[in-house]
């Protein structure tokens, strides 16, 4: 016998009984018999019938679940959660979205070598955003990008220097505008010997700024004495370093300690980049920069 079909929420009186409720939202009776029970989640009211029944709203928070599991989120968190919280997952979910699509643009027009697209791009988000969101949400994803198709044999290292061009163009005239009043510590940036990635010694300055730090950029393929004595000549209070998803591993470790030895103690030293992502262990006295925003809460710890 054809089923008739569910009732409207706007109309119904009585409630969804499970069936109504699965064919309204597409989650099969036994899931929705399975998360009642183990996670207390859509909870049914039984009337003076014995029926037990659904509320309207139910339908709502119910389609919303599949579109987060659709997601790849887990049931055993996504059922559990309260309606907010369940928006807030969602709404994350499309920002990252939208940042992958834009990251491809933006990739694009690194391959097309277009400019003034690229700029035009990154201008309008700085003029929408935070400088530290700036750096995470729209500079990060596109710089992660370019160095995985660098390391992939997708992109050439024409379009890396290409693309450094423009950020450090950009970059440099945006920390002009920061760094005015600065007054903070002076922290040296640069990368270390045979290193010749300087994309994150631009976006690097931005977080030093943020966090009122003064800016020192010594550039790519910068021998350790002449780190050492920049640190010495000028009291800085801190040194960084960028290290590019080829440069990082053993060697890169070896020598960065070497450059935490010929510091002063009480230079603080810092590392960061693609290269330094993953579990392992910095040498001692080094602060790993696992995230852009880390940058400014380490500048104003200098001079604690």
């Amino acid at each position: 016998m054809k089923r008739s079909a569910p009732s409207s929420p706007d109309t119904l009186d009585d409630g969804l009984s499970i069936g109504d409720l699965a064919e309204a939202t597409g989650i099969t009776e036994a899931t929705l018999r399975a998360w009642e029970k183990r996670y207390g989640r859509p909870e049914a009211v039984r009337r003076p019938s014995g029926h037990r029944r659904y509320r309207p709203e139910d339908v709502t928070w119910l389609r919303r679940v599949a579109e987060a599991l659709a997601r790849g989120g887990r049931a055993s968190e996504i059922v559990a959660m309260d309606e907010a919280t369940l928006d807030q997952w969602l709404a994350a979910g499309n920002r990252a979205a939208e940042t992958n699509e834009l990251v491809e643009r933006m990739l694009e027009w690194v391959r097309d070598f277009d400019g003034p697209r690229l700029r035009r791009s990154l201008r309008e988000a700085w003029n929408r955003m935070e400088p530290l969101p700036f750096l995470r949400d729209r500079l990060a994803p596109l710089m992660e990008a370019v160095g995985r198709e660098w390391a992939d044999g997708k992109l050439e290292i024409r379009h890396e220097h290409f693309l450094t061009e423009v950020v450090e163009d950009l970059l440099r005239t945006l920390r002009d505008r920061m760094g005015e009043l600065a007054t903070g510590p002076l922290v040296v940036l640069a990368t270390l010997p045979e290193e010749r990635h300087g994309m994150g010694l631009q976006t690097a300055a931005i977080g030093v700024a943020a966090g009122g730090g003064r800016v020192r950029i010594l550039g790519t393929d910068t021998p350790i004495d002449e780190i050492v004595k920049t640190a010495v000549e000028a009291h800085a209070g801190g040194v960084a370093i960028s290290v590019s998803l080829a440069h990082g591993g053993v060697a890169t470790d070896r020598v960065l300690a070497e450059l935490r030895k010929r510091l002063p103690p009480e230079v603080r030293m810092a590392v960061g980049g693609e290269g330094m992502r993953g579990p392992r262990r910095t040498p001692p006295g080094i602060t790993k920069i696992a995230d852009l925003a880390d940058i400014a809460p380490w500048v104003m710890s200098i001079d604690s």
